[in-house]
């Protein structure tokens, strides 16, 4: 019996010093989803930005209360085929202002020959204020988080030199253009 138990113990240690180490999340909460490096064209910030015509100024003319409605959606692409995406949005009705803004990040494949890009979310945080006053601040839940998105693209250069990146999501609509900044 004693034999069994050196055996066993014996067994177990060299099965357990040939176990693979569990994948280790990379730094930054950016996950272990699939990537592909993003080449030296494509990687640094990108941003699409709107706004409205319309601005609200309260009873008193002195008071500006802001734009009607504010959006911008930005990328950052890293080298090592990581991703992050900053949203920001704010609206004013009446005298009442809200602002909603996230980062998500994740990994990202790049198919150049196909011109698609495939993200794929592992955190995100969420901030809303109104007011000036902030109402929700927290991770989201995975449930609540897109894990992977489909985009089409295209490259191009802006009559004034700027770089661009033409944005469709899955493939469809209209194309959204993220220039390229700093």
């Amino acid at each position: 019996m004693k034999k069994i138990i050196i055996v066993a113990i014996a067994l177990s240690s060299l099965f357990g010093t040939c176990e693979k180490d569990p994948v280790q999340p990379s730094p930054g909460g950016y996950g272990n989803g699939p990537r592909t490096p993003v080449s030296s064209g494509m990687q640094g910030n990108w941003m699409y930005g709107n706004f409205s015509m319309t601005e609200y100024w309260s009873q008193n003319p002195a008071d500006y209360l802001g734009n009607a409605f504010e959006i911008a959606i930005a990328f950052t692409l890293n080298a090592n085929g990581t991703y992050e995406q900053y949203f920001t949005s704010k609206t004013v009705t009446g005298t009442f202002s809200t602002y909603h803004q996230s980062l998500t990040k994740g990994t990202i494949e790049i198919n150049e020959a196909s011109k698609t890009i495939i993200t794929h979310a592992h955190t995100a945080h969420y901030r809303q204020s109104k007011n000036g006053q902030t109402t929700e601040d927290r991770d989201l839940d995975k449930s609540e988080i897109t894990a992977t998105t489909n985009y089409t693209y295209e490259l191009k250069t802006e009559a004034n030199g700027t770089k661009a990146i033409y944005l469709r999501l899955n493939g469809t609509g209209n194309a959204l253009q993220f220039l390229q900044k700093f």
